[in-house]
């Protein structure tokens, strides 16, 4: 694969430099030594990639201090991002614009919070912009319009879009990013249902339909068809860093007959969950420990899923009637109340109900950790969790310490999906079609993954205030300042679509 970069395109790199193809870190060499790529040429090769990019970058870049500079200089020769661009794909035949083009501008429309396509489509006659993602500019000249950017949201292939979320989690996890940002030593992943939007008359054939009462002016309820689109959410939960590591959606009857013929009905939150389970145990193996779940999935089935791939589990208990947690309200009384304590800062007061070996699930086989948690803090009502541990080493842990992990199941709720509603647009429609929906959703995770790496990592920012989204917030804030976005001239080097054949850096 050959990087050509155009005389005008960098003062400091004008030649043609043959690079080795993208190959897994475990593939046979190219070289033709027989050994694994990663014990032969990959860090020369390395080397070489991340000599391209520094050589594609211009000094202004390199010695700039602006946030977004800082930020468009890590992506790139952290995690490559114009390699990950580059490598996707949609199937429009022939096109006059290249996909690496549309896909950069649509992940600088989620790092820098644009709220929609046509308002990108006003950003694309910006000097400023058009060089922000690697194009000569035009000024008042757009450089494609909406429409092409519509259509590739309904064509990009989606596979690829998830093999670079992937690459990045993996990346992020060879360079320790996740080592001092866990649990007792565990790896907790949260999934939940999220419902983004919903419409009474935009719809498409893949929406999920149902009935809904609605109060008209006269004071009348009356029952109207609601269209919406349901997602599971996998979010890996951590002190510092929480990143996405997949999304699945919930697909409605017609869909969910492609597989199954004879089901009736629109597929269910648990059953999408099940599925995402499936698949990041496919990508992400032991590189998991434990899933932190709520009252749903309480059940025999999703235990014994977790189980058998070897993971721990964590879930909230609400149902009175069903068990485990039957048996544990009969049994914490009985057992009495093992500890209570005070945090150091005399904040809040903490009793715990705790008993072990539980086997009245007829669904499940494994033994079952009931605990009951009161917590107290001044001037506020106690509030109590009730959870339920499967798994032999998270059935270990210490109390406080699997308070901590079923709390921090909230991250998923304020980290991920309040933020994103509020702050990142995904309340809006960018592109109303199912494979534009996933692709539009999918791009804005890889942004907001290396955007919590930066801030976390590279800038080594502490989780507070108390409310994480506010450092996220205030860190795009000031990349969108006058000294940090309309300074920015060829973030991502020159743009590979433009100079790179396939899919090379």
């Amino acid at each position: 694969m050959r990087l050509t970069l155009k005389p005008e395109a960098s003062d400091r790199v004008s030649e043609i430099v043959v690079l080795p193809p993208p190959l897994g870190r475990n593939e046979a060499c190219h070289c033709g030594s027989g050994s694994k790529y990663k014990r032969c040429c990959r860090e020369r090769d390395e080397a070489l990639r991340r000599q391209q990019r520094g050589a594609a970058l211009p000094e202004w870049i390199d010695n700039s201090r602006g946030k977004l500079q800082q930020f468009e200089k890590y992506v790139c020769n952290v995690f490559g991002l114009p390699d990950l661009l580059a490598s996707l794909a949609d199937t429009r035949r022939a096109p006059k614009i290249p996909t690496f083009d549309v896909v950069n501008s649509l992940f600088h429309t989620a790092l820098l919070r644009i709220p929609s396509i046509n308002a990108l489509e006003g950003d694309l006659k910006e000097a400023d912009f058009q060089k922000l993602i690697g194009r000569r500019p035009t000024p008042e000249v757009k450089a494609f319009s909406a429409d092409v950017v519509a259509n590739v949201l309904d064509r990009l292939q989606l596979d690829g879009l998830r093999k670079a979320n992937e690459e990045v989690i993996g990346k992020a996890e060879r360079n320790k990013a996740f080592r001092d940002g866990s649990y007792s030593a565990l790896r907790c992943v949260a999934i939940d249902g999220w419902e983004p939007f919903s419409s009474y008359d935009r719809h498409c054939p893949n929406c999920l339909v149902r009935r809904v009462k609605m109060k008209r002016r006269t004071g009348e309820l009356e029952e109207v068809e609601q269209y919406y689109h349901h997602y599971v959410v996998a979010l890996l939960l951590g002190p510092v860093i929480d990143v996405v590591l997949g999304i699945e959606a919930v697909l409605n009857e017609e869909a969910r007959r492609d597989s199954d013929p004879e089901h009736v009905g629109h597929e269910g939150e648990l059953t999408a969950a099940r599925r995402l389970i499936d698949s990041l145990h496919d990508t992400y193996g032991g590189f998991l420990d434990a899933f932190v779940l709520d009252a749903l999935y309480a059940n025999g089935p999703v235990m014994t899923q977790l189980t058998n791939y070897g993971y721990g589990g964590f879930l909230v208990l609400k149902k009175e009637k069903d068990e485990p947690f039957k048996e544990a309200l009969t049994l914490w009384p009985i057992e009495g109340l093992c500890e209570k304590y005070e945090d150091a800062d005399g904040i809040e007061q903490v009793q715990f109900w705790d008993v072990d070996d539980i086997e009245t699930l007829n669904t499940y086989k494994g033994k079952v950790r009931a605990v009951r948690a009161v917590v107290r803090k001044p001037d506020e009502d106690p509030s109590t969790w009730c959870f339920a541990i499967i798994g032999q080493r998270a059935r270990q842990l210490g109390r406080r310490t699997a308070l901590q992990i079923i709390r921090s199941r909230w991250h998923i709720e304020n980290t991920a999906f309040h933020q994103w509603v509020q702050y990142w647009n995904l309340r809006h429609v960018f592109r109303h079609g199912h494979n534009a929906l996933l692709a539009v959703l999918l791009l804005w995770m890889l942004a907001f993954n290396l955007l919590q790496l930066f801030i976390y990592r590279r800038l080594g920012r502490c989780r507070r205030p108390k409310d994480p989204t506010d450092t996220i917030r205030h860190t795009v804030e000031v990349m969108l300042s006058r000294d940090g976005y309309s300074s920015c001239a060829h973030s991502l080097g020159h743009a590979p679509a433009e100079h790179i054949s396939a899919a090379a850096v």
